[in-house]
């Protein structure tokens, strides 16, 4: 399992490929974390982007699977049963949901209600 410095700094990587792609503020990034989530696309797309990095959906739509593994290899043990219980709780919360950026930002906000130890790039 890796430490917590090590997934900081991984998603410092992650951020640095999204972030220019879709023109987001680190104020807008960092307030995220706080359950703050801006209401436009750009940001909505971002969000989409840094899943999609992550493994965790593609195109807005849940890659289970893909996620529980990504949760082993990716996360401290303290941050694992938090994690697995937000995917569990949200997995479907995008379906039927066309536009991937819109299924992302349900998606992200979802797994902040639901996971106490939420932490996103």
């Amino acid at each position: 399992s890796i430490t917590q410095e090590q997934l900081e700094k991984t998603a410092r990587t992650f951020r640095q490929v999204c972030q220019p792609k879709h023109k987001i503020s680190d104020e807008v990034a960092d307030a995220v974390n706080r359950g703050v989530f801006a209401d436009t696309k750009d940001f909505k797309c971002y969000v989409s982007c840094l899943l999609d990095i992550m493994q965790v959906a593609r195109k807005g739509k849940v890659n289970y699977e893909k996620s529980l593994k990504q949760i082993d290899t990716m996360l401290p043990d303290h941050m694992k049963p938090a994690f697995r219980a937000g995917l569990e709780a949200c997995k479907s919360a995008a379906q039927g949901v066309k536009d991937h950026c819109e299924a992302a930002a349900i998606l992200l906000q979802c797994f902040y209600k639901n996971n106490p130890k939420f932490v996103f790039p």
